[in-house]
């Protein structure tokens, strides 16, 4: 409310304002017509004081020789009327009485206010702002004198001829009246005030007329440029230059162009102009023009006005087209700057055109014929291709043979050997390629691609290469949960499963034991062409020790070996051939014991026996009970001793700690204290 009381307020005193303007202009017209008026009634009034005492003293310079006859005198008139035939009709005495001057006797026949009549009108009758034909007489070093048929010539100052051809004497020009008479009796002139005036005239008709102008840009001021329009000065603002934006108004200095008059101003000289309904006038006419004889399928040269992401606008001279993306080519573009830069001149096809929404669609690529026309002719299937990559999917890449004419080369398609996962491991847009033509659709415009038939199929022969059972040795490439790739030869490797690492190890992951980069040796276990894998192994290097264990190591069988991983539920124990057994939790012969990792350590010797042994499926339980069962109580308390490490040992280890901790950190107290009270 306050923001619309506010905005009312303010129209409301711009109104008093305009009014108090008005009224002091209409005040200041009305003074200065009524000097005008006095001073025109007093100069008449001097000039006939003037003219009575010029007569006055011709009379008594002139007197009568003798006595005229009256009657004679009279007839001598009426023959005079004849002579010149006098007519009522006649517009002064002038008419009557060719010579005055030199007719002296008819010249007493008149009477006072006939004789200053006549008298004044051997002079040009003028008024103070009227703007009347002169000739230059005279040029001197700061002045310019005019006859302008009064009685005595004006005056104009030198400075008002500047930049004038007109300054010669004996030339006529043009001039203002700025005061009949000044102190020394010469009527006051101006050249320039007479110019702006008649030349202002003419722009004040021109614009009630709504005619165009011509005018020379001059120079550029705040908020537009100033124009020379008959030699005055109009103003032409910013948004009125053009009907784009013009970011450089320097460079139309001192052009020549047509203008509109908008705004008119006499009492303050001010002249408002515009190009851009000029232009916007053409434009329409043009348009209206254009529209009456524009026929689709009509090809028409036009200029590329804008351009923006989804066309380009073409200029047709007064009617603007929309030339869409989609139209510009048969082939694929990303934007249409690829194609086209404002201020191009090119040919267009009318596609369609609406005359009520001035709405007009234009087409490039339908200048040409369709590329997909006699395609499998061009490109038949199996032939050998090239191209430039226009774009990347996750399922391959499009390759453009020609312009309109794009083929994909699917991921499959790209490498005999090389597992890609996506098409920009291997290429880039732009990339120039060679490919092979697998299929041509010529109705859903598709044509397939390979770039790995261009070479033989590495997998055809792999069997001669690497033979079943031949050793390999390469780098490790990945590995995955199930196993780890070995590089075989450049994009062919094979796969060691976790199963074919060791005869012995129970292996969770490929990584405890093998990491990428490492190179190892392992054997061919099998081709298959079709899916096109090779299946390796590690440990069938070696001979399977399992084969033997039932000799090296029947049940009851002391053996040494070593804790390689220790579980809740127990340990897990290497021997010395690199079978690995188990020791569950309640054979470990430590009373009470209830986690493993209390008492035992990885890489810690023990000395145990062998109670199970299962070739078949891989399974060998050890023992330290079975293995102290009848010893030496000394060797087994020793043991225990050993290895006997309870939660209560534990916790007062703990609670020894915290006491220590707790002692020094009584003992630092009053260190802490002190500093803290330096600090404050």
């Amino acid at each position: 409310m306050n923001e619309n009381q506010e905005v009312k307020e303010k129209k409301v005193a711009e109104k008093l304002m305009k009014q108090n303007e008005h009224n002091e202009n209409q005040e200041r017209i009305i003074s200065e017509q009524v000097n005008v008026e006095v001073s025109h009634e007093n100069t008449q009034k001097q000039r006939q004081n003037e003219i009575v005492a010029a007569l006055d003293n011709k009379e008594q310079v002139e007197q009568p020789s003798k006595v005229v006859n009256i009657e004679k005198e009279k007839n001598e008139v009426k023959e005079k009327e004849s002579e010149h035939n006098f007519s009522e009709n006649a517009s002064s005495l002038k008419d009557i009485v060719p010579d005055v001057k030199s007719d002296k006797k008819y010249y007493h026949l008149l009477n006072r206010e006939e004789q200053i009549q006549m008298y004044e009108e051997t002079f040009t009758h003028m008024h103070v702002g009227d703007i009347i034909n002169g000739t230059i007489l005279k040029i001197t070093d700061k002045e310019v004198m005019i006859d302008i048929g009064f009685k005595s010539e004006g005056s104009i100052p030198l400075s008002e001829f500047e930049d004038s051809d007109d300054l010669k004497i004996g030339n006529k020009i043009w001039v203002y009246i700025e005061q009949i008479e000044d102190s020394e009796g010469k009527p006051l002139l101006s050249k320039k005030k007479a110019d702006f005036y008649r030349s202002f005239d003419k722009i004040e008709q021109i614009y009630k007329n709504g005619e165009k102008v011509k005018g020379v840009l001059k120079r550029r001021v705040k908020g537009g440029m100033i124009v020379d329009i008959l030699g005055l000065d109009a103003f032409l603002p910013g948004s009125h230059v053009s009907t784009k934006k013009i970011p450089n108004l320097d460079q139309l200095i001192d052009r020549e162009y047509e203008f509109k008059i908008i705004s008119i101003d006499k009492q303050k000289r001010n002249i408002i102009i515009s190009h851009r309904e000029v232009l916007e006038e053409d434009m329409r006419q043009k348009r209206t023009e254009l529209f009456s004889k524009l026929e689709e399928g009509q090809e028409l040269i036009g200029e590329v006005k804008n351009i923006t992401n989804y066309g380009v606008f073409i200029d047709l001279g007064g009617v603007d087209g929309l030339l869409h993306i989609t139209d510009m080519s048969w082939g694929r573009i990303e934007h249409p700057s690829e194609m086209l830069n404002i201020g191009d001149k090119l040919k267009v096809k009318i596609l369609d055109f609406d005359k009520e929404e001035k709405r007009v669609s234009l087409g490039l690529k339908q200048l040409v014929p369709h590329p997909w026309k006699n395609i499998e002719i061009k490109y038949p299937e199996g032939s050998k291709v090239k191209g430039k990559v226009t774009n990347l999917t996750n399922y391959g890449a499009f390759v453009e043979l020609e312009r309109g004419v794009e083929g994909l080369v699917h991921i499959s398609e790209m490498s005999w050997t090389k597992h890609i996962t996506h098409p920009k491991h291997l290429l880039k847009v732009g990339d120039n390629v060679e490919a092979i033509v697998l299929s041509v659709d010529k109705e859903r415009h598709h044509i397939s691609l390979g770039m790995k038939q261009i070479e033989p199929d590495p997998w055809l022969t792999v069997h001669l290469r690497h033979p079943v059972g031949s050793k390999i040795t390469g780098k490790i490439k990945n590995i995955t949960p199930f196993g780890a790739f070995i590089e075989i030869e450049p994009g062919i490797d094979g796969l060691i499963h976790i199963s074919d690492i060791s005869w012995t190890r129970r292996i969770y992951h490929p990584n405890e034991i093998l990491k990428i980069g490492d190179e190892v040796t392992a054997v061919v276990l099998n081709i298959d062409k079709v899916l096109r894998r090779i299946s390796m192994g590690i440990k069938q290097l070696e001979e399977d020790p399992w084969q033997k264990a039932e000799n090296d190591i029947p049940i009851n069988t002391e053996v040494e070996g070593e804790v390689v991983k220790v579980i809740n539920k127990g340990l897990l124990i290497r021997l010395p051939n690199g079978i690995e057994g188990f020791a569950p939790l309640s054979h470990l012969n430590v009373p009470g014991l209830k986690d493993p990792s209390d008492s035992f350590n990885i890489g810690e010797k023990l000395q145990l026996k062998v109670i199970e042994l299962d070739i078949q499926n891989r399974r060998l339980i050890l023992s330290a009970r079975a293995y102290f069962f009848g010893r030496d109580e000394k060797e087994i308390k020793k043991y225990i001793k050993k290895h006997r490490k309870t939660k209560d040992k534990v916790k007062s280890e703990e609670t020894d700690t915290e006491k220590s901790d707790e002692k020094e950190q009584v003992k630092n107290e009053p260190e802490n204290k002190k500093s803290e009270e330096n600090k404050e």
